[in-house]
C-alpha cells in the first residue's frame, strides 16, 4: 500500500514538473512568436520610411529645378508631369505608413496588456526584439 502511495505521488510530481516545462515552453515559444511579429513590423515600417524619404528627396530636387531660372519651360513641363505622376505614390505610402504605426501600436498595446504585464517580461521582450531586429540589420 505504501508502495503504491509512493509510485503514484512520483507520477503526480513528474507530470508537474512535465506541465511546467511544457508550460515555459508555449511561453517562450509565445515570447519568440511575438517577438518576431514585432521585428518583422519594425522591418516594414523601415523599408517605408526609407521610401518615403528617398521619393520626398527626388520630389523636392524636381521641384527645386523647377524653381532655377535656367530651366527650360520643356523641362519644366516634364518634372511638373512627373511630379503629378508622383502624387499617388507620396499618398499611397503615407497612407501604408500611418496605417502601419496604427497596426505596431495597437499590437504593442495589446501584448503590453495582455502578455508582458510585468516589468520584467518587459524588459525580455525588449531585449530579444533589440537582438532580433540587430540580426535582421532593418535598422
Amino acid at each position: 500500500m505504501a508502495g503504491s502511495k509512493l509510485i503514484t505521488s512520483a507520477l503526480l510530481v513528474g507530470m508537474a514538473l512535465l506541465s511546467a516545462c511544457s508550460t515555459k515552453q508555449v511561453e517562450e515559444q509565445s515570447m519568440n512568436d511575438s517577438v518576431s511579429m514585432m521585428a518583422d513590423l519594425h522591418c516594414e515600417a523601415v523599408t517605408l520610411r526609407k521610401a518615403r524619404f528617398e521619393l520626398a528627396d527626388r520630389m523636392r530636387f524636381m521641384q527645386d529645378t523647377i524653381m532655377l531660372t535656367g530651366t527650360t519651360d520643356s523641362a519644366k513641363a516634364v518634372l511638373e508631369a512627373t511630379l503629378a505622376d508622383l502624387e499617388p505614390y507620396k499618398d499611397s505610402i503615407v497612407k501604408r505608413s500611418l496605417d502601419l504605426s496604427k497596426v505596431i501600436k495597437a499590437n504593442l498595446d495589446s501584448l503590453i496588456e495582455h502578455k508582458f504585464m510585468e516589468p520584467n517580461e518587459r524588459e525580455a521582450f525588449d531585449s530579444l526584439l533589440t537582438s532580433e531586429l540587430a540580426k535582421r540589420a532593418c535598422q
